[in-house]
């Protein structure tokens, strides 16, 4: 018998190494082809755009009518029951599987497509389920962007909406929902309601972050600004975490001569702080990296470098290439599943496909690598005030050792939504961005919920596409639920949609 359970943990162990070391062989000869003709089908979907543009209002308010029939059927035969999305977990960004939908009764809502820009009025009107990377180059080619351009091209503007959305500008703008000017919603009863600062403004105000709760986003109108050519890049290596810290903060008051800021820390005293200003350079603009060409080295290691030389350095980048920075090497989560992704070899030979699809990671994910990436993997992202990024450093480099960290300055403001600053006036903040393996021993699920209670007692945020270890009452101490309940009571949610806990809590996204 002991022979036995010996085997099987041998079996186990050889098991887990495997998986753990050399899933890179399923990763590269199974889905990166399926990558390409995913890619392929998205350059269909580009060139056929232009064919649908002139019917897209049409079609939209088609596909809402139709998501009005399934509500309203439901409440016919399925009263009670509450409903969400029938998108499939697996073609989310977030690493989770959100099990809370097998429960729950789904509603088809594809919606995908850009419906207008308005230049007069300076916004563009969209589907909630368009990506950011279909989005941004369409912008860019009619002369336009906006203000908050995140940086995977699979994130969709609806779940930078229904979730946290902020990116090296929000400095300046604050997080993305903030330049949304109106949305358009289906709510329980079937009803098609827009809201926005004038038109039911306490719907508008509770709709970020209400996880798909008080109806389902059929548009967004969001601010658009001039593009320019490229972004005037500067590269600021500081070897001290008091020094970052003071310095981070100095560079948001700048906003005149800054449009974008961005901080990765590669140990707990050293980092490079990035301050960029959108440009159209001129004649004589020289020193250009086209970091969006698939042979560049990942922009992570590229920082890297200029940390260990020492030098103050500037560059212009393309537009474009800038805001899809960190895409190719997924932050640096890649480097995880395929070690030698950035070597020069890989990248001129096979660095055109990348990044894998986190859909297709996630649809091929059996329960044993789920498990193993639980055990051997940490992401997530907290929100936290400025002044106490050396502190949440410390507590992160001691508990996690993860490395590098994304640090991104934010403006939250006061109000009375869930997610706001607990200033009396705009206050600045921080994300901080986890991801990796954690370098500490005996690393487990309570140090993530140890950590999430630290962010709390810091009057911070967590962001919850992994899900959350609090529990509902810990939740309803870190966002602000007062007008949401009102507002859901408002839109007869009770018995018609879930609460935000109960699509983020560990137990339904696991």
């Amino acid at each position: 018998m002991a022979n036995h359970s010996n085997t099987v943990m041998h079996s186990d162990t050889l098991t887990e190494y495997v998986l753990v070391n050399y899933r890179w062989v399923f990763v590269v000869f199974f889905l990166l082809p399926c990558t390409v003709l995913g890619k392929m089908w998205a350059v269909f979907e580009k060139n056929s755009w232009s064919r649908r543009r002139r019917s897209t209002g049409l079609d939209h308010e088609k596909k809402v009518e139709d998501i009005q029939c399934e509500v309203r059927h439901k409440n016919l035969h399925a009263p009670g029951r509450v409903m969400c999305t029938a998108r499939p977990s697996w073609r989310s960004m977030t690493i989770a599987e959100m099990t809370y939908k097998k429960r729950m009764f789904n509603i088809n809502v594809y919606l995908d497509e850009m419906i207008s820009i308005d230049s007069h009025n300076r916004t563009v009107r969209v589907e909630p389920s368009i990506t950011v990377g279909q989005l941004i180059p369409i912008l860019i080619q009619s002369g336009w962007t906006v203000p908050v351009a995140l940086e995977l091209e699979d994130l969709t503007i609806g779940g930078l909406v229904m979730g946290i959305g902020l990116e090296s500008s929000s400095f300046k703008f604050g997080l993305f929902y903030k330049t949304c000017t109106r949305y358009e919603l289906v709510t329980a009863d079937g009803d098609l309601i827009t809201c926005s600062e004038s038109e039911n403004p306490d719907v508008f105000r509770c709709i970020p972050f209400s996880y798909g709760t008080l109806g389902f986003l059929t548009a967004v109108d969001i601010r658009i600004i001039p593009a320019k050519k490229y972004v005037r890049l500067q590269y600021q290596p500081i070897r001290s975490l008091e020094k970052i810290q003071s310095r981070l903060i100095a560079e948001t008051l700048d906003v005149e001569n800054n449009d974008f800021i961005e901080l990765l820390m590669f140990s707990k005293n050293e980092g490079v702080l990035m301050t960029g200003q959108m440009t159209d350079g001129d004649q004589n603009t020289k020193n250009v990296n086209r970091i969006g060409r698939f042979y560049k080295p990942w922009f992570f290691k590229h920082v890297e470098l200029l940390l260990l030389s020492q030098k103050h350095t500037e560059e212009y980048i393309p537009l474009k290439d800038y805001y899809f920075r960190h895409n190719n090497s997924l932050f640096w989560e890649v480097q995880d599943i395929i070690p030698f992704g950035n070597h020069p070899v890989f990248r001129y030979l096979l660095g055109w496909i990348m990044p894998a699809k986190v859909a297709l990671l996630k649809l091929t994910q059996t329960d044993t690598i789920k498990k193993l990436y639980d055990k051997h993997h940490f992401i997530d992202d907290f929100i936290l005030p400025i002044s106490n990024l050396k502190e949440s450093v410390e507590k992160f480099h001691e508990h996690l050792n993860i490395y590098p960290i994304w640090v991104c300055p934010t403006v939250l403001n006061p109000g009375h939504g869930l997610v706001h600053s607990h200033a009396p006036v705009d206050k600045m903040y921080i994300d901080i961005g986890l991801y990796g393996e954690p370098k500490v021993p005996n690393f487990n699920s309570s140090i993530a919920k140890n950590l999430e209670l630290f962010v709390l007692k810091l009057k911070g945020f967590k962001m919850m596409y992994v899900g959350t270890y609090l529990n509902e009452y810990e939740f309803k101490k870190m966002f602000n639920h007062c007008l949401y309940q009102s507002i859901r009571t408002q839109l007869n949610c009770k018995h018609n949609f879930p609460e935000v806990y109960d699509k983020v809590n560990k137990k339904v996204r696991r």
